[in-house]
């Protein structure tokens, strides 16, 4: 599996990062490929590219506020969670990827 990660939290520097550290060693334990794009404090120090994008399986947004950009996802399979979850249950995170995918 394939998928892009934008985590998204006020200031961009704590819970963004802690969640994408969490759902990149849980993404690395199943032997998936995950690119992380981390957003917050109005910036965005490396952006998905659009290859990136359009080769991911699903697109994993774990948000405490708003992201920048959601437009790009168009015609994506998107999973929507809390970056709190993210931090938390990255396991659980995942599993509903996984679904999500199956599914489609």
């Amino acid at each position: 599996m394939k998928i892009g990660l934008i985590t998204s939290c006020l200031a961009g520097v704590a819970h963004s990062k802690m969640a994408a550290i969490a759902l990149q060693k849980e993404a690395v334990k199943r032997g998936y490929e995950i690119c992380i794009e981390q957003q917050g404090g109005h910036k965005i120090p490396v952006k998905l590219t659009s290859d990136q994008i359009k080769e991911s399986d699903i697109i994993i947004i774990a948000k405490m506020v708003t992201i920048s950009g959601k437009n790009r996802f168009e015609n994506k399979l998107i999973l929507d969670v809390s970056v709190n979850k993210a931090v938390r249950d990255p396991k659980s995170i995942l599993d509903q990827a996984e679904e999500l995918i199956a599914k489609s």
